[in-house]
C-alpha cells in the first residue's frame, strides 16, 4: 500500500485517560464523530495501563467505537515518567545531520536511550547550531498504550504525548495550556511551539469540590511563578491566558480562583477543529491535537 492510498484512509485518534477513554474519527482538518466511554478504577495507574487486554476490550464493544475497517490511528501518551529537554547540535546536511542528532542526544541523556523511547524534532537554527526538543517516554507506558490499542484490534502509525497535542488543539504557540480531569491534571507553559515547563499533578480531592478548586489553582500558580522567576524579562508571558481543556475543563474554570491565583486570565480554549458534541468540546482537545499532528509537524 503507498502512503497516498495511507493518507486517504480516515484517521482514529485514541486518548485513554485515567477514568475514560475517547476517541475522534474524521479525515484532513475535519472530525466527523466522537465518542467516549468509561473505564474501571484503577485500570491505569501513573501512567500506564495495566491491563491492556481489558481496555481494549472495553473499546471494542463500546456501542460507536469505529474499530472495523482500514484506518489511520494516533494514540495519545500522559506525560508520567517522561522527560523533555531542548539541546543544540552543529548544523550539517543531508543524512548526516540526523546520525549527528541521535548521537548527541545519547551523549547529553545517555540514560535516557535505555529506559525510554525517544524521539527529537528541530526547532530553530542559527549561528551554526540547531535546537532540537528531545522526549522520552517510559517504555512501559508507550508499551502499554500501544498493547490496547492493539487488543482493539487496532494498529498506531503515531502517537503524541496529551499535553503537547492540547496545545497543538488550541492553536498558539504560546500559551498556558492546563489539561484538567477528575484525578490528574497536566500543565504545560509553552513558548514558541516548544514546551518550557510540563507538569503532571494527581487530584487529591473529588472533582467539583472546595479542595478539588483549590488544588487546580495552587498547582498553576505554583507553575505560573517558577516559569516567572526563570524568565522575568519575557514580558509576553504575563499576557498569556490560562487555557483549560479536559474533562473537568469547564468546572475548573467557572468554579475556581486561578485567575486571582496566578495574574492571568482564564478561559476555556476554543478548539482549531470542531467536535460533533459541541458543548463538551473541550474534552476531546487532546484526540483534536492528534488529528492536527501531521498537518503541524
Amino acid at each position: 500500500m503507498n502512503l497516498r492510498s495511507i493518507l486517504r484512509q480516515p484517521l482514529l485518534t485514541i486518548a485513554i485517560h485515567e477514568r475514560e477513554a475517547r476517541w475522534t474519527l474524521g479525515h484532513a482538518g475535519v472530525i466527523a464523530t466522537c465518542g467516549r466511554v468509561r473505564l474501571a478504577p484503577g485500570l491505569v495507574s501513573d501512567g500506564v495501563i495495566l491491563e491492556p487486554a481489558t481496555a481494549g476490550a472495553v473499546l471494542r464493544a463500546a456501542p460507536d467505537f469505529p474499530g472495523r475497517g482500514r484506518m489511520q490511528v494516533v494514540i495519545a501518551l500522559p506525560a508520567q515518567r517522561s522527560v523533555f529537554r531542548t539541546i543544540e547540535v552543529p548544523a550539517v546536511r543531508g543524512r548526516a545531520f540526523d546520525e549527528l542528532a541521535e548521537r548527541e542526544v545519547r551523549r547529553e541523556m545517555p540514560m535516557l536511550a535505555e529506559n525510554a523511547y525517544v524521539s527529537w524534532k528541530r526547532t530553530g537554527e542559527g549561528d551554526g547550531k540547531v535546537q532540537l526538543f528531545v522526549v522520552g517516554v517510559a517504555r512501559d507506558v508507550l508499551d502499554s498504550h500501544v498493547a490496547a490499542t492493539h487488543e482493539a484490534g487496532l494498529h498506531p502509525f503515531s502517537a503524541d504525548l496529551r499535553v503537547i497535542a492540547a496545545a497543538r488543539a488550541a492553536g498558539a504557540p504560546d500559551c498556558i495550556i492546563a489539561n484538567i480531569e477528575d484525578e490528574e491534571s497536566e500543565i504545560a507553559i509553552v513558548r514558541g511551539g516548544v514546551p518550557a515547563i510540563v507538569r503532571v499533578v494527581a487530584m487529591s480531592a473529588p472533582r467539583g469540590s472546595s479542595s478539588w478548586l483549590e488544588q487546580v489553582a495552587e498547582e498553576l500558580a505554583r507553575t505560573v511563578k517558577f516559569y516567572r522567576d526563570a524568565h522575568r524579562d519575557d514580558q509576553v508571558f504575563d499576557a498569556l491566558p490560562i487555557s483549560m481543556v479536559g474533562g473537568a475543563a469547564q468546572q475548573a474554570a467557572l468554579g475556581g480562583d486561578v485567575a486571582t491565583a496566578t495574574g492571568h486570565s482564564v478561559e476555556v480554549a476554543e478548539l482549531l477543529l470542531a467536535v460533533a458534541a459541541e458543548a463538551d468540546a473541550a474534552s476531546f482537545a487532546v484526540n483534536v491535537g492528534l488529528a492536527l499532528k501531521e498537518r503541524a509537524a
